[in-house]
Formats: structure tokens, C-alpha cells, sequence
């Protein structure tokens, strides 16, 4: 049971009246010709997207922006000549994050050649914020290995669509930004995700960036409301230490921290360990 206090941060994306701003979904987007470019940014940034056009450097002097943990950070190349080139190049540097190709009319052989070449996507436009968001989400529970467009876990049902997940069968509203963080932690399960790689998904592209710890008090605040709404109190949230955080309920961690019987060995998958004593 959580029977402690939340502590309090300063978080830019707080206004003055202390409501929390949009949590954007950062994506970068590549468009030749600035003509065309400001009406792109426009669209994604009223549906919620914060765009960060980039130019032809991005593919090699700033390709460390997609480098480690940005891996969720999806990039659009928006009917570029070369899109085979630069696909394959960012492949060839291995670049996992998504890359979806938005051309103004359908091509079926060009189509083929992108994806071929490593794209995730191939469009044709006009597309709506909306639309991207959609196949973006699908894209990247799909490489977290989460066939469904959401996830059972213990008292808690996740959503991959942008929706507040349930727990016991009911909503459970979160702020936008602690669903962001939420988010991180449900596409990782079962597995853990560490500190760096929510930050890094949430704030990696933020001008100005709060103290690491922030995420800290988001995660106590998420697992206080958990913990009120799960009928047996369980905040679900565990903090595997040196590690990162999982999404697991209290009764598959008690089974994991179960003690061995003597006689028996653990032992993992490949291992030629014999089991009990002979």
C-alpha cells in the first residue's frame, strides 16, 4: 500500500493556473521544399503532434537524435525523390524508430521500393494528424510485441489508442502527461523500461526539460490512483531497482520472488542444469 505523500515538482509544462499542457507526440518530419513543409506542421501540430522539422544533415550528422532509447520516436519523410536512400540509410545506421513515407498520390512501385528498403508505412496523402497518430500507435505496439490495440494486466486494462486505461473495469483519468508515462511502462510489459528511456520519450525533444526526478512524482501520483481504484489495493507499478520500472500485478511479483526448494536449482531457458538432486 502507498501511504506516503507524492512530492511536489516544478514542471514546465504546467501553466499558470497549474493545468498540464498537452502531452505531445513528438515526431520528426522531413519535407523538401518549404513551401508545402508549413502547412504539414500545421496540420500535425493542431492534432497534438509536436513536429521538429529537419533537413538532409538529420540523416547523418544528427543522426544521434535517433540513436538509443528514441526508438518509439516515429519519422516522416514526406514525399522526398530519394526516400529508398535515405530509408535504407537509416536502416544501414540502425535506426529502429518508425518511418512511415507520405506521398500525394498513390505509386505502387515506389510504395514497394520503401518498404522494401525498411519503411513501415507507405501513404498516400492527403493525411489527416489523426491518421498518422492511428498508424504510428499500431506500428509501435507492434514492435513491443502487442498484436491487440490493448493489454490485460492484472486489475489494469492499457490502451494503445490514446485512451486512459481501466482498472477494475472502470476509467481511470489521468493527466495527459501522466499517460504519456503510463503509456511507456504498458507498451514495455511484461518487461521492465528504464528511467531514461520514459524521460527520453517524454521530454527527449522538450526546449526546456525538468529534473529527471519528475517522473518519480508523475509514478507515485499514477500509482496512488491505481492503488485507490484496485480492489485489492494493488498499485500494480514496480520499481525493479538498477533496472527501471514494470507493470505487474503483486501476485505475479510474489510468484517471482517465491523461494527456490532446497534441492532444486533455477536455471534458464538453453541451460544444461539438472533439476533436483540425483
Amino acid at each position: 500500500m502507498l501511504d506516503y505523500p507524492c512530492p511536489a515538482a516544478h514542471d514546465p509544462n504546467k501553466n499558470a493556473q497549474g493545468a498540464i499542457k498537452g502531452a505531445d507526440v513528438h515526431i520528426y518530419l522531413y519535407q523538401p521544399g518549404t513551401a508545402r513543409m508549413s502547412g504539414l506542421l500545421d496540420e500535425l501540430a493542431r492534432t497534438g503532434w509536436e513536429p521538429v522539422a529537419v533537413g538532409d544533415d538529420f540523416f547523418d550528422r544528427e543522426f544521434d537524435l535517433v540513436e538509443g532509447d528514441s526508438t518509439d520516436r516515429p519519422i516522416l519523410l514526406a514525399d522526398p525523390e530519394d526516400a529508398v536512400a535515405r530509408i535504407a540509410g537509416l536502416r544501414g545506421a540502425g535506426c529502429k524508430n518508425p518511418i512511415l513515407v507520405l506521398r500525394p498520390a498513390r505509386d505502387p512501385m515506389a510504395a514497394m521500393a520503401a518498404l522494401d528498403a525498411g519503411a513501415d508505412d507507405d501513404i498516400a496523402g492527403p493525411l489527416t494528424g489523426a491518421e498518422l497518430r492511428a498508424r504510428v500507435n499500431a506500428i509501435k505496439r507492434r514492435f513491443h510485441g502487442h498484436a491487440a490495440g490493448s493489454v490485460r494486466i492484472g486489475d489494469i486494462t492499457a490502451y494503445f489508442d490514446g485512451r486512459d486505461p481501466d482498472v477494475a473495469g472502470e476509467p481511470m483519468r489521468l493527466s495527459q502527461r501522466e499517460l504519456a508515462i503510463f503509456q511507456q511502462i504498458a507498451l514495455a510489459a511484461p518487461r521492465v523500461v528504464s528511467k531514461s528511456v520514459i524521460y527520453d520519450a517524454v521530454y527527449g525533444m522538450a526546449e526546456d526539460q525538468p529534473f529527471d526526478k519528475v517522473i518519480d512524482v508523475y509514478l507515485c501520483r499514477i500509482r496512488k490512483k491505481i492503488e485507490e481504484m484496485s480492489p485489492a489495493g494493488d498499485p500494480h507499478i514496480r520499481t525493479i531497482r538498477g533496472r527501471g520500472y514494470k507493470l505487474e500485478p503483486e501476485a505475479a511479483a510474489a510468484f517471482e520472488r517465491r523461494p527456490v526448494r532446497a534441492g532444486f536449482a533455477t536455471y534458464s531457458s538453453g541451460s544444461s542444469a539438472a533439476i533436483g538432486a540425483r
